[in-house]
This record gives C-alpha cells, sequence and structure tokens, in this order.
C-alpha cells in the first residue's frame, strides 16, 4: 500500500542529527556547569555533515555566551595545542578541531603523537574541544593516540545524511 507524500519528504536521519547535535551540546553545558574539560570527538562520513552539524553546534553554544575558536590542522599546523595555549579567554572558548584530511599519512601521525603526548594539556587546562573526524580518522585515532583516545569524555557518530 503506498501513500501520496505532500510537501516535503523528512531526512530519514534528521533525528540522528538532531540528537548527535544535542549529546554534543548538554556535554558542553555541563562542562561549563561543572567548570571541567571536556574532549568530545564528532564523527561524519561527508564535510558536508560535518559543516553543517558545526554551524548547528556553533549556533547553540553561542546561547551559552561562549565563543567557538575554530583550529584546522593541515601539514604546516600540526601542533594544535600550541594555538589553543596562545588563546587568550580559553574559559569562553569551545575549539572547533578539524582538518586533519589536510594532512598526509605522516604528518597526521605527527598530530596524533602531538596530541597523544600532550592530552593532559586539556585537562589540565579545562579545555573544551570538538574533535571534528571522518570515519577514517576516527579509526585511526585510537590507534596512533591511545592515550588521548582514553582521555576523550564522549564519543559522537552521526548517520549519514541524504541530501
Amino acid at each position: 500500500m503506498s501513500k501520496k507524500l505532500t510537501g516535503r519528504v523528512k531526512n530519514p536521519y534528521s533525528k540522528s542529527f538532531e540528537a548527535g547535535i544535542e549529546n554534543l551540546r548538554d556535554e558542553i553545558q555541563l562542562a561549563l556547569q561543572w567548570n571541567r574539560p571536556s574532549i568530545l570527538i564528532a564523527i561524519h562520513k561527508s564535510k558536508a555533515g560535518q559543516t553543517k552539524s558545526q554551524l548547528t553546534l556553533e549556533q547553540r553554544i553561542l546561547d551559552f555566551n561562549k565563543k567557538v575558536e575554530r583550529i584546522r590542522a593541515n601539514e604546516k599546523n600540526i601542533d594544535l595545542i600550541r594555538k589553543i595555549k596562545t588563546t587568550a579567554n580559553r574559559e569562553n572558548i569551545v575549539f572547533f578541531i578539524s582538518g586533519f584530511e589536510n594532512t598526509n599519512n605522516s604528518s597526521r601521525d605527527e598530530v596524533f603523537r602531538l596530541l597523544n603526548m600532550q592530552r593532559e594539556f586539556f585537562i589540565e587546562n579545562l579545555i573544551r574541544a570538538v574533535f571534528w573526524l571522518t570515519k577514517a580518522e576516527a579509526e585511526k585515532l585510537p590507534h596512533s593516540a591511545p592515550d588521548f583516545w582514553a582521555f576523550r569524555h564522549r564519543t559522537v557518530e552521526f548517520a549519514p545524511t541524504r541530501d
């Protein structure tokens, strides 16, 4: 039995998208409320989905009167923590860290190695950060940076969109 659809067809993953955003938002809200760090991993299959999620989550963070600072990894920017260390007013910022696809395998390994070695920095300095990863990057991270992986607070995997 078929039904005629009227109006716009809803994205079958919209609930998963909203649930993922709310999970990240709730974790950030609790970190701010309890003055604690938060290392979050957000996994997307596509860059388009990642961009949409970042923009949506940024709006929710702005509702907390906090800012988002974007840090993009690339072959010339592998020490991501240096950028965080030099950012003023870190207690009012949530860092969005992405761009790992802009690195080659050896520089990506170096980025992950540095995160692994400096993982305590996030905890000791009450850093709130969302690492936006592709599925392949997320699969590599626990092997390349196992201690950093163990320090994370939450991992959210977004369902693929059908746009």
